[in-house]
């Protein structure tokens, strides 16, 4: 069964794309909601925008986790804590991914009403790789989103810190916005 989420109010969704800080009055999921995200250091750095603004959130990020990791990090979420409504999966950075590791990750999350992968902005080889891997997942899985960091930041280098890569502050905030709002609004 798919539990709708209650719909981001416009200003909101205007607030939180265009990287403001926390809205006023931000809506809240249901209390039933359960999120889960998995991600690496870009997750990490915007840990405490996700908890401040996504109430419950168990958040399971490590600095230089690679994708491929990532599948025993939502198995273990899954077994320890039960399947999440939705699930956030924030890899990539590390190495990129191909089309076994996403639909590994999808397995191990079957039952989830929302899968939320994160693309990459990355300048490495495997950045376009990944990205395409990712969309064409959503593609084929009602339950899987996109959440498309690569198109918000694509043109906003000053978002990252002189890795090009990492998000600074006001990256880090926007990141968290980005999955918020899509966390938060309809599933499409």
């Amino acid at each position: 069964m798919i539990r709708r989420l209650s719909p981001v109010p416009l200003v909101v969704a205007l607030a939180m794309l265009t990287g403001c800080s926390e809205p006023d009055a931000a809506p809240t999921l249901d209390a039933a909601t359960t999120v889960v995200a998995i991600g690496d250091s870009i997750m990490v750095g915007a840990e405490g925008h996700l908890t401040g603004l996504v109430e419950g959130i168990v958040i399971d990020a490590e600095v230089g986790r690679p994708f491929r990791d990532g599948i025993a990090a939502v198995e273990s979420q899954v077994s320890s804590a039960g399947l999440p409504d939705v699930l956030v999966v924030g890899l990539g950075t590390n190495g990129g991914t191909n089309a076994g590791q996403i639909e590994s990750i999808i397995e191990e999350a079957d039952g989830a009403a929302r899968i939320l992968f994160v693309n990459v902005r990355v300048p490495r080889d495997w950045e376009s790789a990944t990205n395409a891997a990712l969309a064409e997942a959503a593609a084929h899985y009602p339950i899987v989103d996109i959440v498309d960091w690569y198109g918000e930041s694509v043109e906003s280098d000053e978002l990252f810190r002189a890795d090009g890569y990492h998000p600074n502050a006001v990256g880090s905030e926007r990141w968290a916005n980005l999955i918020v709002a899509k966390i938060k609004g309809p599933g499409e």
